[in-house]
């Protein structure tokens, strides 16, 4: 998976594209081109209470069930679960099992190494310019 992605959409287009029904109550720009790890970004997903769709805003990056504090996770990427073991891994196996969600997204950046120091961003989008989900834990 990506470790960038970018979202050129408002709370209101995200809740209707994924047809959301309840909105949570916080700021979001209209856009973010460099979205980052660690930073608060919305998402969609089942609510505990009612079984509905809702918008809210988490941290972009899992934090295992076996931190006892935040400053624990540096040094351990958390952003990217892989298929061949998402279902087995210490730290993905539970979040795959109960706590799924979708991350909305407009592109992703890949990035080529083109020598030692340098790498190009490519953005990846729709050809009809939709939004899309990035599936997350």
């Amino acid at each position: 998976m990506c470790g960038r992605y970018y979202r050129r959409s408002d709370k209101q287009k995200i809740a209707e594209a994924f047809h959301a029904t309840k909105v949570g109550d916080f700021p979001l720009p209209p856009w973010d081109y460099n979205v980052a790890p660690t930073s608060m970004q919305p998402i969609i997903r089942q609510s505990r209470d009612t079984g509905e769709r809702e918008l809210v805003q988490l941290r972009w990056g899992l934090i295992p069930f076996f931190t006892k504090q935040l400053s624990d996770v540096k040094g351990i990427s958390t952003i990217n679960a892989r298929a061949e073991t998402v279902a087995t891994s210490r730290t993905y196996r539970e979040p795959f099992k109960k706590r799924r969600c979708l991350v909305p997204a407009s592109g992703f950046y890949e990035w080529k190494k083109l020598d030692a120091k340098n790498k190009q961003p490519f953005a990846f989008d729709l050809p009809n310019g939709k939004m899309m989900a990035i599936a997350g834990l």
